[in-house]
């Protein structure tokens, strides 16, 4: 069963409904995802015996505190140029392959993700 929950998209008050996916993916090809949504998770913080792993805007929820997702990614983060904070999750195809696409030609992507990657601590 295809699945989608908006956590957070664009900066609401409390009661205001998200943004559209749609306006997530304009946002994207116009603004910068901020540095600090690409990182290491240190293995300080992971139960013990898991190894480090790098974390960023797309992301496999295997970490689900209510049950595991299988198939369902986390997309999140915000931009340096507005907020407009993010949290996205979902297992249908369409949607991962559009965040996806959007999120990886994103100037952010493209300045960090590298960069990042690379620099395990």
């Amino acid at each position: 069963m295809k699945n989608t929950v908006i956590n957070s998209n664009g900066s609401k008050w409390a009661g205001e409904d998200p943004d559209s996916i749609e306006k997530l993916i304009e946002v994207l090809k116009n603004n910068t995802i901020e540095e600090r949504f690409f990182f290491w998770v240190d293995k300080r913080y992971l139960p013990k015996g898991q190894k480090p792993y790098f974390c960023c805007p797309i992301s496999e929820d295997k970490f689900n505190d209510e049950e595991k997702h299988e198939g369902f990614f986390n997309f999140f983060g915000n931009f340096e140029e507005i907020s407009h904070v993010f949290s996205i999750d979902t297992n249908d195809p369409k949607i991962i392959r559009e965040l996806t696409e959007s999120i990886q030609k994103n100037k952010g992507w493209l300045k960090y993700y590298n960069k990042n990657l690379t620099n395990q601590k």
